[in-house]
């Protein structure tokens, strides 16, 4: 049996009200290639795998559920359907998102087949937050592309089910064993690090997909606490990388960018070893741009006022 050319993998779990949604944006593609397309999914407790069930019926040239008799978690699963891919070529979508360009696989393999050096290709993506949509988020706006891997160590700006990446580097770097070994958080950001490092990044500016945010969504349904935690688990990463391939001209920004966020958990966590932390920080930066920080972090009678700037700040990002 001649292997697929791209593999699709989609995780799931309790997307009963998305994932149909998600499989018809990976079944409307058209390509001069074959792909197969990975579903995994985690035992939901909804319906989810009844739709997936039946859409593989449907296509049994083309998808392939992997699953198991029990729930195993996010990162197993991502696991074990990374390893289920076969193409020369991975793409991704997850449960709750959509790819909404029927030509977005054969624009990103078209890029990869001429360019060796690429090892990854992203696009511009849509957002939408129940009824509010902002499409084209990276319209008009600079996307690092080629040796990218300073601007990724300094903030991710790939949103995941935009990639396609070549699979030799998905199953050569296992990013799983890094997440387990050291219980990072998330797991695709360190693998566009890691893929950054070794090859460069292409980048398609066009919308091809919706990143869809929803209540039930991972690191959008959290309390602060939870937040803090995926925010730690960020900075470790970024830490890591910089250590690791001797960054060290970045650790000024890294350091001036936690402290920023950190002051954001102070407050609403009303956590005063944080707010230490953060003062005696924008203290030895001295005048300019921490000014506000500085004041934000040494006087808590301003804490209502930040947390009205931030929501309202938070609204406008909503609605716009």
């Amino acid at each position: 049996m001649t292997a697929p050319f791209v593999s699709v993998k989609t995780i799931t779990y309790n997307h009963e009200k998305f994932i149909a949604q998600c499989i018809e944006g990976i079944l409307m593609q058209k390509t001069n290639f074959s792909f197969e397309y990975i579903i995994g999914e985690d035992c939901s407790t909804d319906n989810t795998m009844k739709i997936v069930q039946e859409y593989a019926r449907q296509y049994p040239n083309i998808i392939k559920v992997i699953t198991s008799e029990k729930n195993v978690g996010a990162m197993e699963n991502d696991s074990r359907s990374d390893k289920s891919c076969l193409g020369k070529y991975v793409a991704f979508c997850e449960g709750d998102d959509f790819w909404t360009d029927p030509y977005k696989l054969q624009k990103q393999i078209d890029i990869l087949e001429a360019n060796p050096e690429i090892g990854m290709v992203h696009t511009s993506f849509s957002y939408l937050n129940g009824n509010k949509q902002i499409k084209d988020i990276w319209k008009h706006k600079h996307i690092p592309k080629g040796n990218v891997l300073d601007q990724l160590i300094s903030g991710n700006h790939i949103a995941t089910a935009t990639v396609c990446m070549r699979n030799e580097y998905l199953q050569q770097i296992d990013i799983a064993d890094k997440i387990k070994k050291y219980d990072w958080k998330m797991g695709d950001y360190p693998l566009w690090i890691e893929v950054a490092a070794i090859a460069q990044i292409a980048y398609i500016p066009q919308d091809t997909m919706t990143y869809r945010e929803h209540a039930d969504s991972l690191t959008h349904s959290l309390d602060w606490i939870g937040n803090y935690h995926f925010f730690e688990s960020r900075y470790q990463i970024k830490r890591f990388y910089i250590e690791k391939y001797k960054r060290d001209h970045l650790n000024h920004l890294i350091d001036k960018m936690y402290h920023r966020e950190l002051l954001k958990y102070a407050i609403f966590l009303k956590d005063e070893d944080m707010r230490k932390s953060c003062y005696k920080y924008f203290v030895n930066q001295g005048v300019g741009r921490e000014v506000p920080y500085y004041l934000f972090s040494k006087f808590s009678l301003l804490d209502s006022l930040f947390e009205f700037i931030y929501t309202l700040k938070k609204r406008y990002q909503t609605l716009h």
